[in-house]
């Protein structure tokens, strides 16, 4: 059996867009705790059902700044199971790289390997992609960009059911 395609996913951005002027339909105001820290985050309850729909196709995996707190913090609210994280070094953001790339890219590159994967973010563009196909030995694979004053939405889930088929 061929494993399923990685499905990459932020959280800042593509499922809390955190650039929206006001709250877009379908979302709701979360204030999140934990110990000393609180956030403020819009999400949608329909990012989850798709999601999970999304889970047959593909596996999914957190590639956030949140790590394992999105697992905990983040994925009950969307009705998501426990996903897979990539964990960052702690100095990525200041380590060398292709600039203008996302400082992700690189650590993406070594997560994923030779498996497929589709990667949602709001910090990715053309630099990202040219970055990655420059890279041997990966799999086939989709850079998507998220706007993120309007995070996920019905046309970047066109794209996800798209590409996986």
């Amino acid at each position: 059996m061929r494993d399923r395609p990685y499905l990459l996913l932020d959280v800042d951005g593509p499922l809390n867009p955190y650039r929206a002027k006001t709250i877009p339909p379908g979302y709701a105001l979360h204030d999140i705790h934990e110990g000393e820290k609180t956030w403020t985050l819009l999400l949608s309850q329909q990012h989850g059902v798709e999601l999970n729909a999304l889970a047959t196709s593909y596996e999914l995996v957190w590639a956030t700044t949140w790590e394992h707190g999105a697992n905990r913090l983040i994925a009950p609210r969307l009705g998501l199971p426990d996903l897979p994280v990539i964990s960052w070094p702690a100095d990525a953001r200041s380590a060398p790289r292709r600039k203008p790339s996302s400082w992700k890219t690189r650590y993406v590159a070594e997560w994923v390997g030779a498996r497929p994967f589709v990667w949602m973010d709001d910090e990715v563009n053309r630099f990202d992609r040219a970055h990655l196909r420059a890279i041997g030995g990966l799999g086939r694979h989709l850079v998507h960009r998220v706007d993120a004053s309007h995070g996920l939405g019905a046309e970047d889930f066109a794209v996800l059911r798209a590409w996986v088929e």
